[in-house]
């Protein structure tokens, strides 16, 4: 069972979410515009959207994108992004998974949910099922991941380095915010998808090179739910002098490679 609050398990991220969440390939769009068959009548949903990282790029391709994070915050910073760019075609929705039957009016019937970086958060079985009694017939769902610098290629040094400095100041139990902790499910992600009511299941890679900088990386822990300033409290200062140090003396430049592979998984919800 879980052991965080939803509402708060990023507090005091959104400026360090959407300065420093990477931007997902531009490729991913074009795969989900052709995949789905998205065009100027379509509506979207970005569940889980944080500061908007899908939201602000989909929302060209679509008529209406329903942007949806049960953090207050999140939803202004995203709200903040979009008026500076000036995109209007978004509707702003402070909620979560569990709450996707009373937002049903509000959100209306959809061609695509997107979930990024988000479903791990979710209790995906009742999402799925929620989701499908929302989605039109021959629309669908597109749960999207990729590795950020704490996860993936777990053998890569300077990643090792990162995880090292953050299991010296906070452990090794990894924190969901201040109150709560985390484990990933159990059940892959795959097993869950395929046993919903949405069909023919199409798994999809996108590699890409991505190079950080010291700055980047702990701009990016400060956007995480485990790593973030209030987790870290008074810990903060030391923690990132401790982790500065550590990384200059593996790589003296600052810079750290890596090759992203971003995951597409995709439903479809037949159509009558």
């Amino acid at each position: 069972m879980p052991t965080w609050e939803s509402e708060n398990i990023f507090s005091g991220t959104s400026r360090y979410y959407s300065r420093y969440r990477p931007d997902y390939p531009e490729k991913l769009f074009g795969m989900l515009s052709e995949k789905f068959a998205l065009c100027q009548k379509s509506r979207v949903i970005d569940l889980g959207c944080g500061t908007g990282q899908i939201t602000l790029r989909i929302a060209s391709l679509v008529a209406a994108v329903i942007a949806v994070d049960p953090q207050s915050e999140m939803i202004e910073e995203g709200k903040s992004l979009a008026a500076g760019r000036k995109i209007t075609n978004i509707k702003w929705l402070k909620g979560e998974s569990s709450g996707l039957t009373a937002m049903a009016h509000d959100i209306g019937e959809i061609n695509l949910t997107a979930i990024g970086r988000a479903f791990h958060w979710m209790d995906r079985e009742q999402t799925l099922r929620d989701l499908y009694r929302i989605t039109r017939p021959g629309g669908g769902l597109a749960i999207i991941g990729d590795n950020g610098p704490r996860d993936g290629q777990p053998g890569n040094p300077w990643k090792a380095i990162i995880a090292e400095t953050v299991g010296h100041w906070l452990g090794d139990e990894r924190k969901a915010g201040t109150k709560g902790t985390y484990s990933h499910p159990e059940k892959r992600f795959e097993t869950t998808l395929a046993e919903s009511q949405f069909s023919n299941l199409e798994l999809a890679e996108i590699i890409t090179a991505r190079t950080w900088t010291i700055d980047g990386i702990i701009g990016y822990l400060y956007s995480t739910s485990s790593t973030s300033i209030p987790v870290l409290a008074d810990k903060k200062e030391p923690f990132e002098k401790d982790l500065r140090q550590r990384l200059l003396s593996f790589a003296p430049d600052g810079r750290f490679e890596e090759d992203v592979i971003t995951n597409v998984m995709m439903l479809w919800k037949k159509a009558d």
